[in-house]
C-alpha cells in the first residue's frame, strides 16, 4: 500500500472545512437571535409559558450548531498541520 499526499488537495479540503465551519457558526448564531425575537412578538406576554420552554431548547440548538462549526474549523487545522508535517517529511 502506498500513501500518495497531494499538498494541494490538503490546503483545499482544509480551507473547504474552515470556511464550512465560520458559515455554519456566524449562520446558527443569526439565526438564533432572530427566531428568540421572532417568537416573542408573535407569542406577546400570553405565550411567557411557552417562551420559557422555548428558550433552552433554543439555546440548545445554538450550541449545537457552534459545535458542529467548531468541529469543522478543528478539521481544517489539524489537515494543515498534517499537511505541514507530511512536507516537513518529506519535502513535498
Amino acid at each position: 500500500m502506498v500513501l500518495s499526499v497531494v499538498p494541494v488537495g490538503l490546503e483545499t479540503f482544509s480551507a473547504l472545512n474552515t470556511a464550512a465551519g465560520e458559515s455554519i457558526s456566524e449562520a446558527g448564531s443569526a439565526d438564533s437571535g432572530a427566531m428568540l425575537s421572532a417568537a416573542a412578538v408573535a407569542l406577546g406576554p400570553i405565550g411567557a409559558s411557552y417562551l420559557a420552554a422555548y428558550a433552552p431548547a433554543q439555546a440548545n440548538n445554538l450550541a449545537s450548531t457552534l459545535l458542529v462549526g467548531g468541529v469543522h474549523a478543528a478539521i481544517g487545522g489539524a489537515t494543515m498541520a498534517s499537511k505541514a508535517a507530511y512536507v516537513a517529511a518529506d519535502g513535498l
